[in-house]
């Protein structure tokens, strides 16, 4: 370390530290200050980085670049195509708002107020879970020494509340009307309302309703066998929810099994006279020789909705919306969680939480009504 005042009046702090890297083994940082106080307190911030580990050679590294790299290492290979997506949102976040900062000099108010920021646009769910990969990679940096201190250390998140589950869900004469639009209209050429009326029947996710096979539905015995999934980014099977945690069987009625049987006729008919193959044996294979994407299927039901004048919903609203007729219903919660797949009869209770209070004041006035027998002429 040497600090010299150059022919300029600035002083040059001078730095060597040892880096496999080079061909000498050896490189140097310089950097010039106008004061010589200033260039001793950095000669001493690097010294002290030194000393508590810190890679030096890598000081110059943008928070941005260390956290692309730290995706294309970490968060690439062997992980879903979906999960390494919201990875690449996040880094471009990242990127927005830190720009070329380096990734030693960042300090907690300067994470704090990117969170701040993006939390002012952003639900609280998707601000903790943007924090807790960006938090991990920086916990990385640490551990190998990049940097000293974890500036993500108690940062606090910020966002929206979200969506009342009723507000995610149709009430039951939203569901009324809907389900009763879907059975009259649905056929093979509206394969989005086949769909619908397939997820408001079963409560199954968008992705195991593209992912079925005909071999995997028992008309015969009213049996839904869910055992797979479609990625439409992988554009390939892949395992359900929880890798694979959420297989299961689902039963369906007689009368809708008459229903799918229809449409699989209608299918076949269509496939035949217009030489369509279906290679991967898909129930929601369309006319076109494809698979709805759900985007689309959120834009027809969204022109649906407008149609019928009920609230507007995305397509997971049928799981939603099948677990929540069922619970006012007053089906069991066991039950309900058994159609729905979950592992923990917890994630059920919390999850339509909002419907339960409802069919138990539904059942704390029958039981009322019949508590209250036998004293009427008293």
């Amino acid at each position: 370390m040497s600090i010299n005042k150059r022919d300029n009046g600035k002083w040059e702090a001078r730095v060597s530290y040892k880096d496999k890297t080079s061909k000498t083994g050896y490189r140097q940082k310089v950097k010039n200050f106008a004061r010589k106080s200033e260039a001793r307190e950095w000669e001493v911030s690097i010294l002290d980085s030194m000393n508590k580990g810190t890679d030096v050679s890598k000081s110059n590294l943008t928070f941005s670049k260390y956290f692309a790299d730290w995706i294309n290492t970490y968060k690439t290979t062997g992980v879903r195509p979906h999960t390494h997506e919201i990875y690449v949102g996040n880094l471009n976040h990242v990127k927005a708002w830190f720009k070329d900062t380096k990734l030693p000099s960042i300090s907690r108010a300067d994470y704090q107020k990117f969170l701040n920021s993006f939390g002012k646009s952003h639900s609280l769910a998707t601000s903790q879970k943007l924090h807790r990969q960006v938090h991990s990679a920086i916990r990385d940096a640490v551990a190998e020494g990049i940097i000293h201190r974890d500036f993500a250390y108690k940062a606090k998140i910020t966002g929206s509340d979200p969506k009342p589950e009723s507000e995610k869900v149709l009430t039951f004469d939203e569901y009324t009307v809907f389900r009763k639009y879907l059975i009259d209209n649905a056929n093979y050429h509206r394969m989005t309302q086949e769909m619908m009326l397939f997820q408001l029947e079963t409560g199954t996710r968008f992705e195991e309703c593209a992912g079925l096979t005909w071999d995997n539905l028992d008309l015969n015995n009213g049996i839904v066998h869910i055992t797979r999934q479609w990625d439409a980014r992988a554009q390939n099977f892949t395992k359900t929810k929880g890798g694979g945690k959420a297989d299961g069987d689902i039963t369906i009625g007689t009368k809708y099994c008459q229903f799918l049987r229809d449409y699989r006729d209608q299918q076949n008919e269509w496939l035949s006279d217009h030489g369509i193959k279906n290679p991967l044996n898909l129930v929601f294979w369309s006319d076109h020789g494809t698979i709805v994407q759900n985007g689309t299927a959120n834009t027809q039901l969204k022109i649906i909705c407008s149609r019928l004048g009920i609230k507007e919903v995305t397509s997971h609203a049928m799981r939603h919306t099948h677990a929540s007729i069922l619970i006012l219903q007053k089906v069991s919660l066991p039950y309900v969680q058994h159609r729905l797949r979950h592992q923990k009869l917890e994630t059920t209770i919390n999850t339509y939480v909002h419907f339960i209070e409802q069919a138990n004041g539904i059942s704390n006035s029958d039981t009322l009504a019949f508590l209250d027998k036998g004293f009427e002429n008293k």
